[in-house]
């Protein structure tokens, strides 16, 4: 399937959710999938449909360098556990998006300054759309809180090639970044896997290996 149809497919399942808050969609899937280029996607298309579509960055709340690298800078334990300050993004975006008048919050911390925010709500319509991608988002922490959950489902040889080389010039080289991803960053994947079984908490699962081939995975009941 195009991206195209998987998008209106996705709006369709959207269209069948009953609220009058805004709807919480979760784009999760290993490090390297295309999260990120499909949320922003999703948000687009949705956006171009007249329907109030926003993406907000799990990235703008990570917790500072030295609750991240606590337990070691290859430590995949230390960044399936450490990365994000994850109670602050369900408090400031997960459940104030649900309050009397929805708000949230854009970011809580700065990457590239490793300074904390106090940035002010945001205030949102009821009919909002809010799609946050992240590689852990079917954690218990998260869970309850997603409307509509998406899964993409890439092999880790895949994923890492796309991610080395978007990471190739930020980690100092190509042999460097792949040796993050297989240490520190896939390895977590892998605990966030075993520990979580994202696929059967998912709402839907894309099989986003060939981005201009992509298929809805059939999910098998339990």
């Amino acid at each position: 399937m195009k991206k195209l149809e998987v998008f209106q497919y996705i709006l369709e399942q959207i269209e069948k959710i009953q609220k009058d808050k805004p709807i919480r969609i979760a784009i999760n899937g290993i490090e390297g999938t295309g999260k990120t280029t499909f949320a922003k996607g999703l948000a687009e298309y949705l956006n171009q449909k007249n329907i109030n579509a926003i993406h907000v960055s799990i990235d703008g709340f990570h917790n500072n360098k030295e609750i991240r690298y606590r337990q070691g800078r290859d430590s995949a334990r230390g960044y399936y556990e450490d990365s994000y300050d994850e109670h602050i993004f369900v408090e400031k975006v997960l459940i104030a998006s649900q309050s009397d008048t929805p708000n949230y919050t854009e970011a809580t911390h700065d990457l590239a300054s490793d300074q904390y925010l106090d940035l002010p709500p945001i205030e949102i319509s009821h009919n909002t759309i809010l799609i946050t991608d992240g590689c852990h988002l079917l954690k218990p922490v998260y869970r309850k809180h997603w409307d509509y959950k998406i899964y993409l489902k890439t092999d880790f040889n895949t994923a890492e090639k796309r991610g080395v080389k978007r990471e190739t010039e930020n980690l100092g080289g190509q042999e460097i970044a792949q040796q993050k991803f297989r240490d520190r960053y896939h390895a977590a994947s892998q605990i966030y896997r075993e520990e979580n079984q994202p696929e059967s908490w998912a709402d839907l699962i894309v099989d986003n290996t060939n981005f201009e081939d992509l298929k809805i995975v059939e999910k098998i009941p339990e």
